[in-house]
């Protein structure tokens, strides 16, 4: 877990800290909405102080998993989905909390179970200067209820968790899409549960987050697979494997989160970007950092900025897919 850092203002960190170089996107592609910006200007983030429940996951992925987190987190397979074959197969698998912790595609290349299982969600809430995530492997913030299994079938499954101070549920439903390049679809649905601190609503990041690993990163190939590019756009973020290595066996294959449509309601304003890490640690949700990387070993995600209004549920949709 980092060290605690001092959160800036909001509009300064999306104008000239995690975005330098590109914008927002924004759902309809308009003029930034600046009722967005000012909201959360009214009520930026405060100091942020270090979770004590927190992992302390190095970035060494070849390291022997952390004992350090906390009872909630886990890298339990629970739901397992496998669909196609060669270069049409793949299988995911969810545990009981959410977390996406393996991802094999084409047949035979693991992009995610290696080293440290780490992938998951999290929210920062602005106006509380609260964060709550859950990542595997690499940790969880310990302030989440128990996950609640609303359904499961041999294409998808749908989990409930609220935050134990009761202000935020976040619904997920992650389902197997197959076909020619089959991925695993993500939709999260975020309801504010109120009472509201703003008045006006809750400004806040909902992250999607994984420790992306392609191919043979183990120690019998060498760690090699540890090293990847990174890079990111509006809509996506990915990190590869660039050149076949013919002493470790590792192939050139990568994962990539990006952003599937629109988010519902439509009324509601969502700014999105995707996220590369140069660390494969412990991201900070509410302070979450974005550069291009070559050659490490880092991280992917996806980061949507909006603000909830009181008892109202916003929904977005990404995926992960292999290439």
């Amino acid at each position: 877990m980092k060290h605690a850092t001092k959160i800036i203002s909001i509009a300064c960190l999306i104008v000239f800290t995690m975005f330098a170089g590109s914008a927002l996107a924004q759902e309809d592609e308009a003029a930034p909405d600046q009722s967005l910006y000012n909201r959360l200007h009214n009520h930026p983030p405060a100091e942020k102080t270090a979770n004590s429940n927190a992992s302390a996951a190095g970035d060494a992925q070849e390291q022997a998993k952390s004992d350090a987190v906390s009872t909630d987190a886990t890298s339990t397979c629970a739901y397992t989905f496998t669909s196609g074959s060669g270069v049409t197969y793949l299988q995911f698998c969810v545990t009981v909390n959410g977390n996406i912790v393996e991802f094999n595609s084409p047949q035979g290349i693991e992009q995610i179970r290696q080293g440290a299982y780490a992938e998951g969600y999290g929210i920062c809430d602005f106006n509380r200067s609260t964060a709550y995530y859950d990542f595997a492997d690499d940790g969880d913030s310990g302030n989440w209820d128990a996950p609640v299994l609303i359904s499961h079938n041999a294409t998808s499954v749908k989990i409930a968790r609220t935050t134990s101070d009761g202000i935020w549920t976040l619904t997920q439903t992650i389902s197997m899409v197959p076909g020619t390049n089959p991925y695993a679809k993500v939709v999260m649905a975020i309801k504010n549960n109120g009472p509201s601190i703003a008045g006006d609503g809750e400004g806040i990041y909902l992250m999607r987050w994984a420790d992306a690993d392609p191919d043979h990163a183990d120690p019998a190939h060498g760690n090699d697979g540890f090293l990847e590019n990174f890079d990111r756009t509006l809509d996506a973020a990915w990190g590869y494997i660039s050149l076949f290595d013919a002493a470790s066996g590792n192939d050139y294959y990568g994962l990539r989160i990006e952003n599937v449509g629109n988010s519902t309601p439509a009324s509601v304003t969502v700014l999105r970007n995707g996220l590369t890490n140069g660390s494969s640690g412990t991201p900070d949700v509410c302070n979450p950092a974005n550069s291009a990387e070559q050659n490490i070993d880092g991280s992917i995600g996806y980061l949507y900025l909006l603000v909830v209004n009181n008892k109202q549920t916003v929904t977005m949709s990404s995926r992960y897919i292999s290439f």
